[in-house]
């Protein structure tokens, strides 16, 4: 039986995944990296230095999982996005462990960026990568992106439609989360927040000039906020996740003009349970077939780099 595995080394997770020729998961492990407690981020040598140190245990605990397959490709994810001028060190610890799997085992690597890998791990679960173009939406910790999308030999070339002028939809969270004493990565915490507040808010309006949003303003809003205290933590966290959506629907405004009927939204900021159930609610208003991540694969992982070496290997 063949297998197929996938790197991914971002910001915030150490991932490896196991695919199979059906595209199925044989085996997956991920470490988030370790942030101080009130801080928002690593430095980029302190990420290298725990993905070298989580991916030989990462490997080890996972290498029982394959038994009985045959590893027929690997793939990883070497930079943020597919340009040159995106480079981050933090892939560089993927990278070089993949290089070493595909010569030892004497098998094809393949490269993509992170945002390609996002979106790729969407469509493993639609089975196809196809030769159509779509739009495509990344949000994450550090992307707030409205994307056109054309399946390619390389992996998707990929255009930026629009997006966030100054901080990401990630950041604007995790900086509200960390400043409410949230865990950092922040997205879940805010989330479970927003849910558990019995009212509810009305989020403030984004404006859009020429494709690119904004957040700053209203993440300093959210922290004055915070700093005079007397708001209760479940509001704060239901407004900001409410001043994103409006922000992002102004996004996908864009792209409807632009004449978007099929949308792949991927992201860690994807996982947020308020925001997905208000983007099928657009999607269904507006007649645009939407791709969500399965649960557990919005945030960084590495399915969609295990499910592009298998598709590049496919019969």
């Amino acid at each position: 039986m063949k297998a197929y595995i996938g790197i991914d080394t971002s910001c915030y997770t150490t991932s490896v995944c196991v695919v199979d020729a059906a595209y199925r998961i044989v085996a997956e492990r991920r470490i988030i990296l370790t942030v101080p407690e009130g801080k928002r981020g690593l430095s980029q040598s302190n990420m290298v230095y725990q993905h070298t140190r989580n991916l030989p245990k990462l490997f080890e605990e996972i290498r029982r999982e394959w038994k009985g397959y045959t590893i027929c490709a690997v793939a990883v994810t070497d930079q943020p996005r597919r340009r040159q001028d995106s480079y981050m060190p933090a892939f560089l610890a993927g990278l070089g462990c993949a290089r070493t799997i595909a010569a030892l085992l004497d098998v094809p690597l393949y490269r993509i960026s992170h945002q390609e890998n996002h979106l790729l791990a969407v469509l493993r679960t639609v089975g196809a990568v196809g030769t159509e173009p779509f739009y495509g939406l990344h949000l994450s910790g550090g992307t707030t992106d409205l994307l056109y999308a054309v399946p390619d030999a390389q992996g998707l070339a990929i255009t930026c439609l629009g997006g966030s002028g100054d901080i990401s939809a990630g950041q604007f969270i995790d900086r509200v989360g960390v400043s409410l004493h949230l865990p950092f990565p922040a997205g879940i915490y805010v989330d479970r927040a927003a849910a558990q507040w019995p009212g509810s808010v009305k989020g403030s309006a984004v404006v859009c000039h020429e494709g690119k949003i904004s957040f700053s303003g209203w993440e300093s809003k959210a922290q004055r906020c915070i700093s005079h205290g007397g708001t209760p933590t479940g509001e704060i966290c239901q407004w900001t996740l409410a001043t994103v959506w409006r922000g992002v629907e102004k996004l996908l405004d864009t792209g409807l003009a632009a004449g978007m009927s099929r949308l792949t939204a991927a992201g860690g900021v994807m996982s947020n349970g308020y925001l997905r159930q208000q983007m099928e609610g657009y999607c269904q208003q507006h007649k645009v077939q939407l791709y969500l991540a399965a649960p557990g694969y919005s945030a960084d992982n590495a399915s969609g780099a295990a499910f592009w070496a298998a598709w590049q290997e496919r019969d």
